[in-house]
């Protein structure tokens, strides 16, 4: 049963391979064709978000990188959508733990408290044109790491010591206001990428999740859809 509220609310975090029920499911070929290879196709709604791992090459800490970015494509039916609080978020960093549940129920169930407001590092409240979002173009957009822009509930332990070597895993993307899921925010997006502060050539692209099964934050489970487009060629 949905509960309201922001207090009582839950997140699921989908990590379990194997488990029929446990990843988003990928629409039929017939009715819509596969990502781009390199890409990801993400249809998020409710404040639903896409996790991705951050493997950072050897020698480098959290304290050498500024910001990450990402690269999205949403087309002219989902660029007049709604932004969820006008606003586009990074959650994070959360524990690679977290992602691993002791029983296989295929999800695991954390509280508001520890998962959502309190995980807010970037909070911009902008809009499509304000981030040069054009129909069907790519755009880049730039996420916050700092915690100088973050939710006014976040909390700053959330951000790696300076000297952390990793893994990172951050929630993103492009969600829609919750009013159902006819409504989610359909996007493709690609070289989600974490940027050393002075040699590019250390730059780091998430490849996903890192786990077998395509993995998410969200409210409900059904607020999110996630469908990878394979290596990049």
């Amino acid at each position: 049963m949905r509960k309201t509220g922001f207090s009582i609310m839950i997140i699921v975090i989908l990590a379990l391979a194997g488990c029929a029920s446990s990843g988003p499911k990928q629409a039929a070929a017939s009715d819509v064709p596969p990502p781009p290879p390199g890409t990801e196709r993400l249809s998020l709604a409710n404040a639903a978000l896409a996790v991705f791992r951050f493997d950072l090459p050897e020698g480098q800490t959290w304290g050498n990188y500024n910001k990450m970015t990402a690269e999205y494509l949403v087309d002219e039916n989902n660029i007049v959508k709604y932004l969820r609080t006008g606003s586009v978020r990074l959650l994070g960093n959360y524990p690679e733990e977290l992602f691993k549940p002791e029983s296989k129920s295929c999800t695991v169930s954390l509280s508001t408290d520890s998962m959502f407001a309190h995980k807010i590092i970037d909070n911009n409240v902008t809009t499509w044109a304000a981030m040069g979002a054009v129909a069907n173009e790519w755009f880049t957009y730039e996420y916050n790491i700092t915690g100088s822009r973050a939710h006014g509930q976040f909390r700053k332990e959330n951000i790696p010591a300076a000297s952390d070597t990793g893994p990172f895993f951050f929630g993103l993307g492009l969600t829609a206001q919750d009013e159902g899921r006819r409504n989610a925010i359909t996007q493709l997006i690609r070289n989600v990428t974490l940027h050393h502060a002075t040699n590019p050539s250390l730059n780091v692209v998430s490849t996903g999740s890192g786990f077998t099964v395509p993995t998410s934050v969200a409210y409900y489970t059904n607020d999110l859809t996630r469908v990878s487009g394979g290596p990049a060629k």
